[in-house]
Order: structure tokens, then C-alpha cells, then sequence
């Protein structure tokens, strides 16, 4: 089969990919990921608006126990759900409703059960930031929310310090509020133990190329990413900015060759643009010695899309998730339950980063839930998360610090074999933990989690 038909479903939707871009290139990249302040005041989020510094918490707002029945246990959730891609974000509040099926098969937490109050922004600033005004009125915590404007709520989660926020947040201010706690935090950098292993074993490649949307919260993840890269010992010969609307990569390509790469790094895009790139190389007979991700080439259907195993076998991956998509289902139990359990609440859907997202922001959240004892209030749970400085979801996540907001400097590295995912050394189980998180704020490497 020709490439230019194997990627036809790509050109098709490559408007829709256009739209959904803002956010794709800075969740799927593991540990690698966009700015965060750092502080507890005022910030700037992404929504290109102040978010405020947070308001005292107050005794009564701690005590507070909104949502709580005797029960019941009602969070809010405001994803992407419609607008010009529908169902983008889909897996998270998914994520979310199979870890509560989970926990209320066992009963629920201190006999409530746990139940997901879903809000869609439709692709809306606007709308997200009124979602999270009703869910703070509504709702005892948020839980797994997934969304591209998730900056606008900042401002209303400052204002109510009290609300557990307890999601993979985008953004920066959002998440350096008190109340804000992920599962995996963000940093302005990436864990540089990948980076070391390719060094380690391709000492003499280290021409680096890197294709990035040309999307400026993309761009941002990249210049971390960059400076990590070079703080590992890789020079950076070839940089282009792609058009969301792109499909077809031969002038990059033929470029990259020029600039005599060897190592390429596919990390700022989603899995789509990937098997475009992969098919165009094959197109031009080249294909440098590495080709890296930290993480969004690991999808089901990535394989297939990029010409298969001939076209594929090799790619290496360094990322901060366990093979969640079954691949580490022996080693790691809790993959079979996220599988499990997706497939109970929503059986057509494919489990994606999101979904995993999802889960394990539940997860954290039921923790705290239940730390926080028999007659849980905001504060009680407030309290319990900041309190919880290592989570790994089970092992599904590689351990990061929620409570002082330091992502993971570990990590595993895979490669697809055969037209699978595969775990290579260091990583036969667990995660490898040598390296660090290289911060660019600073050009420093952040302290472990």
C-alpha cells in the first residue's frame, strides 16, 4: 500500500487535529511538560488572565461538606467532552467513572459511595470557567478534570481555597494554587535518565532533530525539553515548527538528512503526526539511528498508521507511565484493574493517557478521602493531600510528590519490537530512577520527589 494512502485518515483529519492541538503536544510527553511557578500567590494562566492570589482559608470554608451525604460523595469534573473534536477528552472523566465503579464494587469509602458530577466546556474558556463556578457551589472537590482551558477556572479555585482540586492541570497558575494538587506535576524541564540511556548506548548520535506544533504552550514544553537535551550532551542541529494542519513532512525529512541528524525526537506532537513522519521517512529511504519519545507514540493504533512493524521496530520510548495499555499487565496488577474497569463504564472506548489521567486523579483523591476519616470536610481532605508526598497510582505512574508539586525523575524505556511495545533495560519492572528532572527555570535539576 502506498504511504499517501495509508495516511489518508491522517490528511482527513487534520483540521480536527488542528483544533485539538493546544493541548496534545504537552500531556502525551510524560514527565516532560510546561512551565509551573512554583508559588502559592498571584499567577498568570494560560488563559492570558490573572489568577488571583488565594483567599485565606477560612474555618468555616474548611469545614465545610458540600456534596457530602450520608452516602454519597458528589465531585465535579470539567473536561473537553464537545466543540470541534468531540469526545477529545473523553478519558478522563472515563478514567474517573472506572476508578469510582472500582471503589464503590468494594463499598465505597467508609460505606459512601462516590459519584462523578461531569461538566463539558465544549471547547470554551468561558464556559469552563462557569462549569467550575457550579461544581465549587455543587460538588465537595473536583476530580480528573482534563481540559485545554482549564485557566479559566484559576481564577474561581483561588477564590475558593477550600475546593480540592485534585487533576492533571495545564496550567501553570492553576497549578501553583494551594488547593491544586496532580498526580503527575508539572515542570519546565523533563527527566533526564532517558536522555542518559541514549547517550549510554548510541554514544556517537548526538545530532538531535525535533518536530513541534507550532503552538506556543507546545512550544514552551519544548524549550525545557531542548534545554535538558543539551544539559545531557546532544546538540541540537535541526528545530521545525510545524503547521497543526501539516500532513505531509518530506521537506523536513530531506532537511533533517542534510543536517546529517541521528537522533529525532518525537515528543511535541500527538501520535498521528508521528505515523505521518515515520511514513514520509520511509518514503525518502531514511531513517536516523534513534528515534525517541517520551511518550505519545505509545497508542494502540500508532503501529499501524506508520507503515507497521518494519516501519516502527526500533522506536525507543523513555516516559513516566507503566505500559498501561496491557503490556505491564503481569508485572503491575493495578494495569488490569484500570482495564477492567474503563471497559465496565465505557466498553467501546480505547484507554488513552487521559484515561489513565483520570484514574489515577480519582485515585488520589480517594486516598485522601478516606485519610480524612469518617466525617470527611474540605479541609480534612485538604489536609490529607497535603500531606501526601509520594503517589504512584499503584505503580501506574512512576512516583511524583502531589504536596510539593515535584514531578518524577523516574522513568522507564521501552521499544517497539515486532510491532510491540516492549520493556528494555534498565526497566524489566518498576521504574529507573537514575537521572534527575532537569529544570529550566533555574538550569538546575529539581530535588527528588
Amino acid at each position: 500500500m502506498k504511504a499517501s494512502n495509508r495516511r489518508s485518515l491522517g490528511r482527513r483529519m487534520a483540521l480536527v487535529k488542528a483544533a485539538a492541538w493546544g493541548a496534545l503536544g504537552l500531556s502525551l510527553a510524560g514527565t516532560a511538560l510546561p512551565a509551573w511557578s512554583g508559588a502559592a500567590g498571584a499567577a498568570t494562566s494560560t488563559a492570558g488572565q490573572p489568577c488571583a492570589t488565594p483567599a485565606p482559608l477560612t474555618p468555616a470554608a474548611a469545614a465545610s461538606t458540600t456534596g457530602i451525604t450520608s452516602n454519597t460523595v458528589t465531585v465535579g469534573n470539567v473536561s473537553i467532552l464537545t466543540g470541534p473534536v468531540p469526545g477529545l477528552f473523553e478519558g478522563a472523566p472515563t478514567g474517573v467513572k472506572a476508578y469510582f465503579a472500582y471503589v464503590n464494587s468494594l463499598g465505597g469509602i467508609d460505606g459512601r459511595k462516590l459519584v462523578l458530577d461531569g461538566y463539558d466546556d465544549g471547547f470554551s474558556g468561558l464556559a469552563n470557567q462557569e462549569d467550575t463556578s457550579t461544581a465549587v457551589a455543587k460538588d465537595f472537590a473536583l476530580v480528573g478534570s482534563f481540559s485545554t482551558f482549564d485557566g479559566y477556572g484559576c481564577k474561581v479555585l483561588a477564590e475558593n481555597p477550600a475546593v480540592p482540586d485534585v487533576s492533571v492541570t495545564l496550567d501553570p497558575g492553576t497549578n501553583a494554587l494551594p488547593n491544586d494538587f496532580s498526580a503527575q506535576p508539572l515542570a519546565q524541564g523533563a527527566a533526564t535518565g532517558p536522555f542518559m540511556y541514549i547517550r549510554q548506548h548510541y554514544p556517537k548520535e548526538t545530532k538531535v532533530a525535533a518536530l513541534v506544533g507550532d503552538v506556543d504552550t507546545t512550544k514552551d514544553a519544548w524549550y525545557g525539553q531542548q534545554a535538558a537535551l543539551e544539559h545531557a550532551g546532544f546538540t541540537i542541529a535541526y528545530v521545525n515548527y510545524f503547521s497543526p494542519l501539516a500532513t505531509d513532512f518530506t521537506t523536513q525529512v530531506i532537511a533533517m538528512r542534510s543536517a546529517g541528524v541521528n537522533v529525532l525526537y518525537l515528543t511535541d506532537l500527538d501520535w498521528q503526526w508521528g505515523a505521518d513522519i515515520m511514513l514520509d521517512m520511509e518514503q525518502q529511504g531514511w531513517r536516523p539511528t534513534v528515534v525517541f519519545s517520551a511518550g505519545p507514540l505509545y497508542a494502540d493504533q500508532f503501529v499501524s498508521h506508520a507503515g507497521g512493524a518494519a516501519n516502527t521496530n526500533g522506536i525507543l520510548f523513555g516516559q513516566g507511565q507503566a505500559l498501561y495499555l496491557g503490556q505491564d499487565a503481569k508485572s503491575i496488577p493495578a494495569v488490569n484493574e484500570f482495564n477492567k474497569w474503563v471497559k465496565v463504564v465505557n466498553p467501546g472506548w480505547t484507554p488513552d493517557l487521559y484515561t489513565l489521567y483520570g484514574w489515577a486523579s480519582a485515585q488520589l483523591f480517594a486516598q485522601a478521602l478516606k485519610a480524612a476519616g469518617a466525617h470527611p470536610t474540605r479541609g480534612a481532605v485538604l489536609k490529607a493531600l497535603q500531606g501526601t508526598s509520594a503517589f504512584s497510582a499503584s505503580g501506574l505512574l512512576a512516583t511524583a510528590n502531589p504536596a510539593k508539586k515535584l514531578p518524577p525523575n523516574c522513568y522507564l524505556m521501552a521499544q517497539i519490537k515486532n510491532g510491540n511495545y516492549v520493556r528494555i533495560p534498565p526497566t524489566a519492572s518498576g521504574f529507573a530512577c537514575s537521572g534527575s528532572v532537569y529544570w529550566t527555570v533555574n538550569n538546575t535539576a529539581l530535588p527528588a520527589p
